[in-house]
């Protein structure tokens, strides 16, 4: 058996954990705040998934998320277009205060340099950056 390496990325946010978890379960969002991730424009394709591009990927992409929101659990999956999805990215929306921790796990990718998974990181980080911003008022 192996494992991969991760990293769970945390930010805090004064915000109510339900309208986090709501935004972060909508992919149609994620364009809103995940400006560094994902790029264009999204795609409902009406089956629960979204075409998007994500350039880190080589391109286009097919997105989905599932989970519980109410519970503050969400999983993303992202495939290449015409590829099975992979394992989920974990995300969740633990309640803090009045407002809540969003935790992103993040995998390494087998071939990733440590420059690309350092960058990676960073990257979410600045994500998440940008959710807080558009969340707390």
């Amino acid at each position: 058996m192996s494992t991969q390496q991760t990293e769970t990325v945390v930010m805090t946010i004064d915000a109510p954990p339900s309208r986090l978890s709501e935004d972060l379960a909508n992919p149609g969002s994620h364009l809103e705040w995940a400006t560094e991730f994902f790029a264009g424009e999204a795609v409902d394709q009406g089956d629960g998934t979204w075409s998007m591009n994500v350039p880190r990927m080589g391109g286009p992409v097919i997105f989905r998320t599932d989970g519980a929101t109410e519970l503050g659990v969400i999983d993303m999956y992202i495939a290449p277009v015409g590829a099975p999805f992979g394992p989920p990215l974990p995300v969740r929306v633990v309640p803090n205060g009045d407002g809540a921790d969003v935790l992103f796990t993040l995998a390494r990718i087998p071939g990733q340099t440590d420059e690309e998974w350092d960058e990676g990181i960073a990257s979410m980080q600045r994500e998440l950056l940008n959710l807080k911003d558009r969340h707390e008022f």
